[in-house]
């Protein structure tokens, strides 16, 4: 034997190969088990970072305001924080398309209102994210629209501005915050209704105070913006679009005890990003309907003349989808476009 060369290890034996091999099989399964448990702690354990609620508005608006109430519930209910971000621009599309783009985690959420998915993708030519890509979560509150007009306005009743638009097609005018935002779609919605006819004169800004000088005849203005006003004394409150009368405008008629069936409320809800587990959306969603059940919740809402509302993803998703069939047609037959 060359004493320099290393010896051979022994080959082992038929029934020790089959001894390693059990002891391999044995170890890989149990590291296998030993993941599964730990995936789904960790699954169990969302949130355990940080959530962006993403406010395609900017701050200070009623979205903004609600968002931020919402948010601060959540995050004590929840134990993570709860960060919301303004991203506002373009009738919420830039900031959908923030969150229709972000990882499907439960960790980028968009609290927005009614344009982002049933009006836009029927007035745009094109959009960067697809009503698809994004999950509805929890349907938060109704936003009443309030049409409104100047303190001093000869126009005294909704049944007077319809007659009076009807008498001289064109010649009143009214504003909105833009071509195919929910204030301009609502009021082309309503002189269907009454066959009647005004001139539409779109402001950023939404023309409120051009409303209030008579300088506009009428616009719909959200009821968290008009209610101010019309405490205030500077604007009259002709009619609201919601089913049943306000309770911070008991005075004030529904437009459908005119214009029977006529509702057209705006919404504020929580969406995700398609794709976000179904077990995170139904935490978000049993977290939210929670603060929407809690009384002091309910009684902010209230001070701003909102209407509290919840229920499931998939209620909120079939009321996503009822509404948008109104205001598909609504835009195809008035050919409201925006490039």
């Amino acid at each position: 034997m060359n004493p320099h060369r290393p010896a051979r290890p022994p080959t082992p034996s038929p029934s020790t190969t089959r001894r390693l091999g059990l002891r391999v099989l044995g170890a890989t399964a149990f590291a296998a088990c030993s993941f599964v448990p730990a995936t789904a702690a960790a699954q169990a354990a969302y949130p355990n970072k940080p959530i962006r609620i993403i406010v395609p508005f900017p701050a200070g608006t009623s979205p903004d305001a609600i968002a931020r109430l919402w948010s601060e519930k959540l995050a004590k209910s929840i134990g993570q924080a709860v960060i919301v971000e303004n991203k506002p621009g373009a009738a919420t599309i830039i900031g959908a398309q923030l969150v229709a783009t972000a990882p499907a985690d439960g960790y980028t959420l968009l609290y927005t209102a009614q344009n982002t998915m049933s009006i836009n993708p029927y007035v745009y030519k094109t959009l960067p994210y697809k009503t698809d890509d994004l999950i509805p979560v929890h349907h938060v509150c109704a936003v009443p629209l309030v049409l409104i007009t100047a303190a001093g306005s000869r126009v005294k009743s909704l049944a007077d501005l319809m007659q009076a638009a009807k008498t001289e097609p064109g010649k009143l005018n009214f504003a909105s915050y833009g071509i195919g935002q929910g204030t301009h779609v609502t009021m082309v919605h309503l002189l269907n209704n009454a066959g009647a006819s005004m001139t539409h004169v779109p402001y950023k800004d939404g023309g409120i105070l051009d409303v209030m000088s008579g300088v506009i005849d009428v616009s719909f203005e959200a009821s968290t913006t008009a209610l101010p006003q019309i405490k205030g004394g500077k604007i009259r409150a002709l009619a609201v679009s919601s089913a049943k009368r306000l309770e911070a405008l008991p005075d004030v008629p529904t437009i459908a005890e005119t214009i029977p069936g006529f509702t057209a409320d705006s919404w504020h809800g929580v969406l995700a990003p398609h794709g976000t587990p179904a077990d995170i959306v139904a935490k978000i969603a049993a977290e939210s309907q929670k603060i929407v059940d809690s009384p002091d919740f309910r009684a902010k809402l209230r001070d701003f003349a909102l209407t509290p509302l919840g229920g499931t993803p998939g209620n909120f998703r079939k009321f996503i989808a009822d509404e948008s069939s109104v205001w598909a047609k609504v835009v195809k037959d008035n050919d409201i476009k925006v490039e």
